[in-house]
């Protein structure tokens, strides 16, 4: 059976930046003047991307929500 998942969704026009929040411990941010993204855990970027196509950052994003719900069961067990 596929899982779904879903996040947070915010956007601070001003500094040109969406950001997509799993956990309190995982975010995406994503510069949508300059098409860089980060992927943070715990505040620190664990991984960057530039410029990805709208399939691949769908992909991107749905491969950070499976790794941010197995670190949110790890930490309640």
């Amino acid at each position: 059976m596929e899982k779904n998942y879903s996040w947070e969704t915010t956007f601070k026009t001003a500094d040109n930046l969406m950001i997509h929040t799993f956990t309190d411990r995982v975010k995406v941010i994503s510069n949508i003047k300059t098409g860089n993204v980060k992927v943070l855990k715990d505040g620190e970027t664990i991984n960057t991307i530039e410029n990805p196509a709208i399939t691949e950052y769908e992909k991107f994003l749905l491969k950070i929500a499976e790794d941010a719900d197995t670190l949110e069961r790890f930490r309640s067990e």
